[in-house]
C-alpha cells in the first residue's frame, strides 16, 4: 500500500515574513465526490517529519480532524479514499533596500549610481540606499487523497506560508491551510468545483 502512495506529496513552505497564505487544490473532475463517506489515513516514507515527530503526530491529527468534520468518518480498512501527506521546505533569500536622504523637489540619478534631489535653492542634495539579504525557508503542505478502488489520486491539496519560529504558532499555521482546504473540499462536494 505503500508504494501506491510514495508519490504522495504534502509540502509546507515557508516563505518569506510578510508572504500571503495561499491555497490551491487539484482534483479529478469525473471522480464521484458524492459516494464518498470514509477514509483511512496513511503514513508514508515522506510523512515523517524527521527533525520533530512530534509536529508529525499533531498534522496527522489536525488533517484527520478536519476530514471528521467535513463529514467523512475515519476506518482501519476498505475506506472510499487513502490520504496522507508530506512536508519539504528548502531556505530561500529576500533582498530589501532602504533609500535614505534629505527631502527635496524632484530627484535624479547620478552618474554613480546614487540618487539625489534639489533642496529649496535649487542645489543638489545627496541620498543612499541600503541592500540588506535576509535569508528564509519555504515550504508546501500538500495533503493526497486516492481512490481506494482503483489506487489512483482524485484530490490534491497544497498551502504556502511564512512558517513561524514557535511550534505553537507552526500548528495554528496548519490549522490555517487545513481549514482553507477544507471549504474548497465542501464545494467540490456541493458541486461548485475549487
Amino acid at each position: 500500500m505503500k508504494k501506491i502512495l510514495g508519490c504522495a506529496v504534502l509540502v509546507m513552505l515557508i516563505a518569506a515574513p510578510g508572504f500571503a497564505q495561499t491555497v490551491t487544490i487539484d482534483y479529478a473532475h469525473g471522480f464521484d465526490f458524492d459516494g464518498v463517506t470514509t477514509f483511512q489515513y496513511v503514513d508514508t516514507e515522506e510523512s515523517n517529519i524527521k527533525d520533530n515527530p512530534m509536529m508529525g503526530d499533531r498534522v496527522v491529527e489536525l488533517i484527520k480532524k478536519e476530514l471528521r468534520e467535513g463529514g467523512l468518518q475515519e476506518v482501519q480498512e476498505n475506506p472510499d479514499l487513502y490520504v496522507t501527506y508530506h512536508f519539504t521546505s528548502k531556505e530561500r533569500k529576500q533582498l530589501s533596500t532602504t533609500s535614505m536622504g534629505m527631502g527635496g523637489y524632484g530627484g535624479y540619478w547620478d552618474d554613480w549610481g546614487g540618487y539625489g534631489g534639489y533642496d529649496a535653492f535649487g542645489g543638489p542634495m545627496m541620498g543612499s540606499s541600503t541592500t540588506r539579504e535576509y535569508s528564509y525557508e519555504e515550504g508546501t503542505l500538500v495533503v493526497d487523497a486516492y481512490d481506494s478502488k482503483e489506487k489512483k489520486m482524485v484530490w490534491r491539496g497544497m498551502g504556502t506560508v511564512t512558517v513561524k519560529d514557535k511550534p505553537e504558532k507552526q500548528v495554528k499555521q496548519v490549522e490555517n491551510i487545513l481549514g482553507k482546504l477544507g471549504k474548497k473540499w465542501d464545494k467540490i462536494l456541493a458541486g461548485k468545483g475549487k
